[in-house]
């Protein structure tokens, strides 16, 4: 998260990503069952969707699920839907804003900076590049899992 957006009202919670860079590779035989990477096809098939697409380029900075509903002029199911879709592509990421003010928020955000695609012998690979996190990040995923282990 930027500097931008910190609140000092607000704690972010933010779920884990162990790698700056992922790759997902589809081979001939069959889809990846690596829950980390997702297939190449899920990928696609996300970037194939324009309305995916709009909530993507929406997603300049945080937003809720309702202002993405605002902004893309969605319905709101549909959102949520192409939000599923989008984090099962592993291009998006939730996250729970804790609000001292108020109640909580979830909040989505894009997970990526650049995606590339390649092809060697049958097999196509989607290398996604991902944001460096910093410190308030990786403090944001400590309590995130530690709320999953209470």
């Amino acid at each position: 998260m930027t500097e931008e957006f910190i609140d000092p009202n607000r704690l972010s919670l933010i779920p884990s990503r162990s790698n700056a860079t992922r790759t997902a590779t589809d081979m001939v035989q069959g889809p990846s069952t690596d829950d980390a990477d997702p297939p190449v096809s899920v990928v696609l098939q996300s970037l194939e969707d324009s309305k995916c697409r709009a909530i993507l380029t929406t997603l300049t900075e945080p937003k809720s699920a309702t202002t993405l509903c605002n902004e893309c002029g969605l319905p709101s199911s549909t959102v949520y839907r192409k939000l599923e879709r989008l984090r099962e592509a592993a291009l998006v990421k939730e996250y729970t804003e804790v609000r001292r003010d108020g109640p909580n928020a979830t909040l989505y955000e894009r997970d990526f900076t650049d995606i590339s695609i390649s092809i060697d012998d049958d097999e196509f690979t989607v290398s996604v590049e991902r944001p460096d996190e910093d410190a308030e990040d990786r403090m944001a995923t400590f309590w995130s899992e530690m709320k999953k282990e209470s």
